[in-house]
C-alpha cells in the first residue's frame, strides 16, 4: 500500500474516528504494515506478544483451538475493526487465535505506540471503552446461549448474529457466500449434523432458503421471533 492508502485505510479504523489527517500520518508511519494470506496465522493463542493490529483490508477469524485441533469460532473482524487490544492494554498472553480468512492488510502498533496514542488522543480511549464495553456485553450473551438455549436455539441465534445490522428493516437477506455447516458448527460449540438437520428444519418452515453457495434467510421477523421467545422463557 502506498502511504496515502495507509492513511486513508487508518481514516476508516471505528476508533480513530474524528483523529486529524496529521495525528492519521503520524500513526501511519508508525506501524507495521504486513499482508496475510488467507489460512495464515496472524495471532497465536498464548502467545506473549503484545502488539494492538487495526484491519485495513480482508478479513479475520478469532478462534481458539482444542487439543484435539476442533476450532471454536469467536468472531469474525472486518476492515475498520481492530484486535490485540487486551494484550496491548494487560500484558498478558493472546486469549485466542486470529488467522486471515481472505488476503489481508494489518497495520500493527506496539503496546508502548498504542499507549501513546491513548494518552495523547482523547478520542481514542474513550472509543476503545465503548469497543470493550461492547465485546463483554457480546460474549455476555454468548455464555447466556450456551447456558440457556438448546443446541437449535443456538443455532437460530448464530444465524441471526450472523445477518448482523443488515436485518434492520428487513423481511429477508442472502448470505453469501453462506458459512459452512462445519463453521456454524464451531461457531455454536456443536456438530456439523445438528447444524444439517436445523437447516432443514428452518427450511421445512419456510424460514430459509439454500441458493447456490449462499443461504436467503427469507424470513427474518419469524426467526427473530423463534430467538425472541426462546430466551424470554
Amino acid at each position: 500500500m502506498t502511504p496515502h492508502e495507509r492513511e486513508a485505510a487508518l481514516g476508516r479504523i471505528a476508533i480513530l474516528n474524528g483523529l486529524s489527517p496529521t495525528a492519521i500520518a503520524r500513526l501511519a508511519g508508525a506501524c507495521r504494515w504486513r499482508e496475510f494470506g488467507p489460512g495464515e496465522l496472524i495471532v497465536s493463542h498464548k502467545d506473549p506478544s503484545t502488539d494492538f493490529h487495526m484491519l485495513a483490508t480482508g478479513r479475520v477469524r478469532v478462534s481458539i483451538y482444542s487439543s484435539d485441533g476442533k476450532a471454536v469460532i469467536f468472531t469474525d473482524i472486518k476492515p475498520g475493526e481492530v484486535f490485540g487490544e487486551i494484550a496491548a492494554i494487560d500484558k498478558g498472553v493472546r486469549s485466542a487465535s486470529v488467522e486471515a480468512i481472505d488476503e489481508s492488510t494489518v497495520a500493527s502498533l506496539s503496546a508502548a505506540g498504542f499507549e501513546r496514542l491513548l494518552l495523547e488522543e482523547p478520542r481514542v480511549p474513550v472509543a476503545t471503552m465503548r469497543l470493550l464495553a461492547a465485546e463483554v456485553r457480546r460474549l455476555s450473551e454468548r455464555v447466556h446461549e450456551f447456558s440457556t438455549l438448546a443446541v437449535q436455539n443456538r443455532i437460530d441465534a448464530e444465524l441471526l448474529r450472523l445477518v448482523g445490522g443488515e436485518a434492520a428493516n428487513k423481511t429477508e437477506i442472502l448470505l453469501s457466500p453462506a458459512p459452512s455447516l462445519a463453521e456454524i458448527a464451531s461457531r455454536v460449540t456443536t456438530h456439523r449434523e445438528a447444524v444439517s438437520r436445523e437447516v432443514s428444519r428452518l427450511a421445512a418452515l419456510g424460514i430459509v432458503r439454500r441458493e447456490g453457495a449462499g443461504l436467503r434467510i427469507v424470513d427474518l421477523p419469524r426467526l427473530a421471533q423463534l430467538v425472541r421467545d426462546v430466551k424470554s422463557d
